[in-house]
């Protein structure tokens, strides 16, 4: 995929190293220097220039534990899975603008991130940094339809983080517009799951079960604008 902008990286190292660079608000913009970073991210993301897929999955742990058999129906095309778990959206940015580049053969990028920003970020800050993001992806591959998700719904009891959550994704539903489609993915779980106690869609208080994958998986139906 000769077209694709390739770092070197003999520099990964140094980057991991380097301090992260603030954007334009104080979100940190960089990589992450635990686990999975950064041996899975050399390997993952040259498999990416690689492999130049024609759909993409984006995100953190909750990207990264989507089951395949799940993810496939969402795409005409098989999707590779670019998530990373405890990503926050700085790391997922840096990884975007690190491993994409011009002539792509993108044509359909999923993106849900912005849970592990929730204790440090103000949501302007974590919307802001999400439709960089989707920016980004569409600086890559001008033609590419990216879906964006709405944060879920959190089952830690969090007042503020619920609070921050509903304004972030009033904030990402406002970003709609051609090549963006934003779907609430927010409302359909919270809906299913009791106000308090267990819910058979949550293993923790942050992620999915299988069936919670499944009702995710329905509610986004099919990506695409």
């Amino acid at each position: 995929m000769s077209r694709i902008i390739k770092a070197g990286w003999a520099g990964v190292a140094v980057l991991l190293a380097f301090l992260a660079v603030p954007a334009q608000s104080d979100t940190a913009i960089g990589p992450r220097t635990q686990p999975p970073y950064p041996d899975w991210l050399t390997t993952r993301m040259e498999t990416l220039r690689h492999r130049d897929p024609k759909a993409t999955l984006l995100g953190d742990s909750l990207v990264a534990g989507w089951p395949p058999d799940l993810a496939r129906p969402l795409f005409d095309a098989e999707p590779m899975n670019f998530g990373a778990g405890g990503d926050t959206t700085g790391n997922l940015l840096w990884r975007v603008r690190q491993a994409f580049g011009p002539g792509m053969s993108l044509e359909s990028a999923l993106v849900l991130v912005g849970t592990n920003d929730l204790p440090d970020r103000s949501a302007a800050e974590i919307a802001g940094t999400i439709g960089t993001i989707a920016a980004e992806v569409r600086r890559s591959a001008p033609g590419a339809c990216v879906t964006l998700l709405t944060l879920l719904p959190r089952r830690d009891g969090n007042a503020v983080f619920a609070e921050r959550i509903a304004d972030v994704n009033r904030r990402l539903a406002a970003l709609a517009g051609p090549g963006l489609r934003v779907v609430d993915a927010s409302t359909p779980l919270r809906d299913a799951c009791p106000a308090e106690g267990a819910c058979p869609l949550y293993k923790d208080p942050v992620h999915l079960t299988r069936a919670g994958y499944e009702r995710l998986t329905a509610v986004v139906g099919k990506t695409g604008c």
